[in-house]
């Protein structure tokens, strides 16, 4: 944002707002301009039933809940004679006017078109997530991309990817992990252990059958980190920078004193509360300790302590805020002993 500058990094590998919960779906099979459809019913007025947007949109809307809306966007693409580029182009064209959606999906399933939008995904606060039955490509692909899954499936058309995105897009950031999910009529993949270890070694995920469950296998982007940690990095510096923006907008001006200095602190202090865990539901993105308490803090320069330059120009640097993230279990271990 032009007038907010926030940079949060990660530290947490070991050593549905607006926009949050729209997917888009990139279309291929022909040029249509920006549009929003809330059911299946409405796709199939512009897309054919046998087309692959069709079918990827089934997969979606076809979850419980399923997403409030899903926008598409398309250009004609012949993956045998186009520059995977176009893609890009299609994206960076859309963006200008069009940039309310966080997911990105395609019924593109090709190693370069697959690249192509991982690349441009991370440049992006957004979330690329993609089906493919290539394990070598999910191997190449393995810590290139903070922003992309991939889930690896024989029945690469059964678009478990953009289901998953199906299922997760309605919840609230915070309130769950992407491993264990269930995607409405998708088979169990034909893999022996062997080979899933190879995905999940590959930073990828599967779709198994495990006592009876059907569910996705990890919830990971390429680079090995937790999808939901990425969800949290991007939805709190967007909401940040909107609140920090939004004072600066609409007050007559944010005083350059302590006073104002102030001001803003609570708007970046108003996020992290809000984001704290909810001890009954376990939603949240900012863990309690053990006395019930958040665990965040944020440091911050008084007026006395500013270079007289950032002053002049009107800068207020310096604000520094840590949060631990409430994660989540997602593996158990327990050990007993019987006797006699």
């Amino acid at each position: 944002m032009r007038f907010v500058d926030i940079e949060i990094s990660r530290e947490t590998k070991p050593v549905s707002e607006k926009g949050f919960g729209v997917p888009l779906l990139l279309a291929t099979s022909k040029a249509v301009d920006y549009k929003k459809y809330t059911g299946i019913e409405g796709v199939a007025e512009d897309f054919a039933e046998t087309t692959k947007e069709y079918k990827l949109l089934s997969r979606m809307f076809g979850q419980n809940p399923k997403p409030a809306e899903i926008a598409v966007h398309g250009l004609a693409y012949d993956s045998t004679k186009s520059d995977s580029t176009a893609l890009t182009t299609a994206l960076n064209e859309l963006i200008k006017t069009h940039n309310d959606f966080y997911y990105v999906v395609s019924p593109e399933q090709g190693d370069k078109e697959i690249n192509a939008l991982a690349e441009w995904t991370n440049t992006q606060d957004k979330l690329y997530g993609v089906t493919t039955s290539n394990v070598e490509l999910a191997e190449a692909m393995r810590e290139l991309y903070d922003n992309t899954f991939v889930v690896v499936h024989d029945q690469p058309e059964t678009y478990v990817a953009e289901g998953l995105i199906g299922v997760c897009a309605p919840k609230k950031i915070g309130s769950y992990t992407w491993t264990f999910k269930n995607v409405s009529g998708v088979p169990a993949a034909k893999y022996n252990n062997q080979m899933i270890n190879r995905i999940h070694d590959a930073n990828a995920s599967t779709y198994i059958n495990e006592a009876g469950l059907l569910l996705n296998s990890r919830g990971v982007t390429t680079n090995g980190e937790y999808i939901d940690v990425i969800q949290a990095t991007h939805y709190l510096k967007s909401r940040m920078a909107e609140r920090v923006f939004h004072l600066l907008a609409l007050r007559d001006k944010v005083p350059g004193t302590d006073a104002g200095i102030g001001l803003v602190v609570g708007e970046v202090e108003s996020v992290l509360s809000e984001s704290v865990e909810n001890t009954t539901t376990g939603e949240g993105l900012v863990a309690r300790d053990d006395a019930g308490n958040p665990m965040y803090t944020i440091t911050f320069p008084r007026r006395a302590d500013i270079p007289k330059k950032m002053l002049a120009q009107r800068i207020l640097p310096d604000i520094q805020w840590t949060a631990t993230i409430s994660g989540a279990f997602e593996k158990v271990q327990i050990r007993g002993v019987l006797t006699v």
